[in-house]
């Protein structure tokens, strides 16, 4: 039983230790939503300032082409009325010495208030430190 907890210990730290040496990014974004983008790890914050909006999703690379991603998240916007959104993502993206370029496009159901179904696109620059 010691010998499980350790090694699960062990793989822990060691996965948190590899995650750690990822570089964050930070940068803008304009199009659907126009402000900042972030990125760490596999996780995508956006703070829309002309929609008010904040949303947050999770990403995974396709292993035969690590240029393009896909995953699914969530944006709650406060534009004339509060609006819950779940969505997918479907992005690009290449790096440039340390300035990352991507677009994206983001099928949204919106739960909240007004249901609805939208697409929205994306494009930015986010410096990776």
């Amino acid at each position: 039983m010691k010998k499980r907890l350790l090694a699960a210990m062990a793989l822990a730290a060691s996965t948190s230790m590899a995650q750690a040496s990822a570089n964050p990014q930070v940068g803008l974004m304009v199009g659907s939503d126009n402000g900042v983008s972030i990125r760490h790890h596999d996780l995508q914050f956006g703070v829309g300032i002309n929609r008010l909006s904040f949303s947050v999703d999770k990403t995974y690379f396709f292993k035969s082409n690590p240029n393009f991603y896909w995953g699914g998240g969530a944006k709650l916007q406060d534009h004339h009325s509060k609006q819950l959104a779940a969505r997918a993502v479907f992005g690009a993206s290449t790096k440039v010495e340390d300035f990352v370029f991507f677009a994206e496009l983001k099928p949204s159901v919106y739960l909240v208030n007004k249901a609805s179904v939208d697409l929205e696109a994306n494009i930015g620059v986010r410096y990776q430190f």
